[in-house]
């Protein structure tokens, strides 16, 4: 602006023409403003984009990082003469495709980078330069000159900075395409060794150990300082990398313990009484709390390094090492700490990658004494191995696998010896903890159900037994596969598992013109069986047992509810996971509603019919109804059918398009009372029928006025229905606080009324 302001005078009186003179100063025109203010503009737009270029800086400070680390893997590859460590090749074939990944992302980045600048030295060359001056130097061609020196001055500026990022990016191109050519070299090398692995590890890599002769003591090693040193930074560089693995073991674990400290709490706000103390569940349960974490948390990365399944197979055994301090008996567990001993001794042998003669009849006599370990485990603990569900198979598994790691030892695969050694170990501790998990989440559920019956004042005592078995089964069931993962992923044989039902069940297959694939329809069935487990079983999480649920009712409605939403969220995934197009989605409902119109109509009915009765709620659950000549308790308000318990504890399926259709009876829509009727008949002279007929109806009144299931308030009718000759027979009406109680009552009141008339020499007949 002070540029233009300077030169409006000059512009001014450039369009005088000077009549009394020959030269003219072509220079000063509307041209040289326009010129300039271009330049300007252009180079403050240059100036503006620069910085925001791709900044170089985070990855110049980076990239040797990440150069050291593809030399440490490299280094490590080249390493011979030891026992080749599986769970090492994988790691470091899991942090090449990490490395990989970083690289391509700064590759994209500087190309992108180099565009850009590229594209801002072509606009800089686009500046004009100043125009030849051939007037004389008056105020407005200085003006003009300085101002061009200036934009001079600052094209240069911009141009060498230019320049100076352009060959700084250049520089870390060359740097990051060499280091992405050495992850791709490592990466191909990494393949050969592993599939190497799979060769030789049956293969006779060392001599048998009756032929085997002892190693002479070799010098030390002036590399294995530094091969130390890069296995140090390939650990540091993996837990750097990995940490979300313990943000997740870290979230389990919060979750589990403000769920059990919550309910806790709950049960001594309620004053809710456990009489029955948990076996590995306590009101802090930081232990508990440690196993679930550590136990699951294996599965969140299969391929680890040695050093990191080391250090959880440390904390989960000092975790179970505090459970079992504080519910095994004292022998017991003076056995586990053996164990704990003994297992972390076989670890350390295990890690050792050493091939001497020694080192190699250290891990055969750890191994015999592992299988005498496993068979103590299954003879004298069998019962409490029993408790765990499948740690028995598991124990079995372990002895057989050191028993496969002797054999392969004295034959010289210690490749496979040592394989087999550590997959045994780890899978029996892993099981071990896998089995508390179990035990500890259905005592966590336990305790869910009591204080969500316990609420309210209701009662905390139910039979737990009723939905334990299910749990069990199905936790068991997860830990089973679970375990399955990480135990072959320690043998190495998971992903060719895994590629073999991958291909299995994502290879598409045509029937007529529709395309799927068996992982599709298995997901369907499996959504749907997931879904209707959880309808069936979502009430007992609320605490739904027991027959005097009075919090039932108002659980009952909103339950329903919440079950025919599962059911249909499950039924919309389930049709989403089978990968057919919506036309394909369109004919099937089609030809569901032609199904529907000739032979479902009776299903659709009560499916309806279900729906209504969960908003209408003529009545809930635990009220005492009675429909089509049917009595009884409502157990359960089901999606098509309902379920009633009768007095004689027969249970009534009743379809809820009956409950809609007929006459329903509801004793408790507003309260349990009922009044209810006994007939007595009496034998007396007729002379004394007065006399002992108003006797008979103040001991029956203060038989029915004492008793706790009669109603006070509402005095008992008492009439006389009949009279023959001596008989006559007296009809008692009164009303009683439980209608589930009735015949309970009037066996109590009838029994009170005989001592009362005898007691009186009243006679009943």
């Amino acid at each position: 602006m002070l540029l233009l302001l300077a030169l409006a005078p000059a512009r001014a009186q450039s369009i005088v023409v000077k009549e009394d003179t020959m030269a003219v100063d072509t220079t000063v025109t509307r041209d040289d403003s326009y010129r300039l203010e271009v330049g300007y503009t252009t180079l403050s737009g240059i100036s503006g984009q620069v910085r925001k270029v791709f900044d170089t800086r985070p990855l110049a400070e980076e990239l040797p990082d990440v150069v050291e680390n593809l030399k440490a893997i490299q280094y490590t590859l080249k390493q011979k003469g030891e026992v080749v460590d599986i769970k090492q090749l994988q790691m470091c074939q899991l942090m090449l495709v990490t490395l990989q990944e970083q690289l391509a992302d700064w590759r994209s980045s500087l190309a992108e980078a180099n565009q850009q600048l590229a594209a801002m030295q072509a606009r800089l060359k686009t500046i004009a330069p100043p125009p030849p001056r051939v007037a004389r130097p008056d105020a407005t061609t200085l003006a003009l000159e300085r101002s061009d020196s200036a934009l001079l001055a600052r094209q240069q500026r911009i141009g060498g900075l230019l320049a100076k990022r352009f060959l700084k990016v250049k520089q870390l191109q060359t740097q990051v395409a060499a280091s992405y050519i050495q992850g791709m070299e490592l990466q191909d090398e990494v393949g050969d060794q592993l599939r190497r692995y799979s060769r030789t590890t049956a293969k006779l890599n060392y001599p048998p150990l009756w032929e085997a002769q002892a190693m002479p003591k070799l010098p030390a090693d002036p590399k294995a300082r530094k091969a130390g040193q890069y296995r140090r930074e390939i650990i540091n560089y993996y837990f750097a990398n990995n940490w979300d693995n313990w943000a997740y073991m870290a979230l389990i674990g919060l979750v589990f313990y403000g769920w059990v400290s919550f309910n806790y709490r709950r049960a001594k706000k309620q004053d809710l009484a456990i009489t029955e103390p948990f076996h590995y569940l306590r009101p802090g349960p930081v232990a508990a709390t440690l196993v679930v974490m550590f136990s699951l948390a294996p599965a969140l990365e299969l391929h680890p390094p040695p050093v990191y399944l080391a250090v959880l197979q440390l904390l989960l055994l000092v975790a179970l090492t505090a459970v079992f301090a504080r519910s095994w008996p004292r022998r017991l567990f003076l056995y586990w700490l053996g164990l704990v001993a003994f297992f972390m001794w076989l670890s350390v042998t295990n890690a050792n990658a050493t091939t001497g003669l020694g080192a190699r009849w250290g891990l055969l006599g750890l191994n015999a004494l592992a299988v005498g370990v496993g068979a103590l485990l299954l003879w004298r603990l069998r019962d409490t191995l029993a408790q765990m569900r499948f740690l028995i198979p598991i124990t079995g598994l372990f002895i057989g696998l050191n028993g496969l790691a002797i054999v392969c030892n004295v034959v010289g695969r210690l490749s496979l010896a040592k394989m087999f050694s550590t997959t045994a170990i780890f899978g029996l501790t892993q099981g071990i903890g896998l089995a508390v998990f179990i035990e500890s989440f259905t005592e966590a559920f336990h305790l869910q159900m009591m204080c969500s019956r316990g609420g309210e004042g209701s009662p905390a005592a139910f039979d737990y037994d009723k939905i334990e078995p299910q749990l069990m089964r199905l936790l068991t069931v997860l830990a089973g596969a679970l375990w399955l993962v990480v135990f072959t992923s320690n043998l190495n044989v998971y992903n060719a598992i895994y590629g073999f039902f991958e291909h299995a069940l994502t290879a598409p297959h045509t029937l007529g013109s529709t395309e799927f694939t068996f992982g599709n329809i298995g997901l369907f069935f499996l959504i749907l069986y997931v879904s209707a487990l959880l309808q069936r079983y979502i009430g007992y999480f609320f605490g739904e047992l027991g027959d005097d649920d009075s919090e039932a009712r108002k659980r009952g409605s909103w339950l329903v509810a919440l079950r025919l939403l599962l059911v249909l969220v499950g039924f919309a995934l389930a049709t989403a996971a089978t990968g057919l197009p919506l036309s394909k989605i369109a004919i099937v409902f089609g030809a569901l509603s032609v199904g529907i119109g000739l032979g479902l109509q009776s299903i659709v009915n009560n499916l309806v019919s279900g729906i209504i009765l969960i908003f209408e709620r003529p009545f809930h659950v635990g009220d005492f109804i009675e429909v089509a000549g049917k009595s009884g308790r409502v157990q359960d308000i089901g999606i098509r059918s309902s379920k009633l318990t009768s007095v004689t504890g027969s249970e009534i399926i009743v379809p809820n398009g009956d409950l809609l259709s007929n006459h329903v009876i509801n004793w408790t829509r507003t309260n349990d009372h009922i009044r209810t009727d006994l007939s007595l008949k009496m034998t007396s002279g007729t002379d004394d029928l007065p006399t002992n007929l108003q006797k008979a109806r103040e001991l029956i009144q203060e038989e029915i006025k004492t008793s706790p299931y009669t109603m006070h308030n509402l005095p008992p009718e008492i009439l006389l229905s009949s009279i023959n000759g001596p008989v006559y027979e007296l009809k008692v009406l009164f009303w009683i606080t439980n209608i589930r109680q009735e015949q309970l009552t009037k066996s109590e009141i009838l029994a009170g009324i005989y001592r009362r008339f005898t007691a009186e020499g009243l006679t009943l007949s």
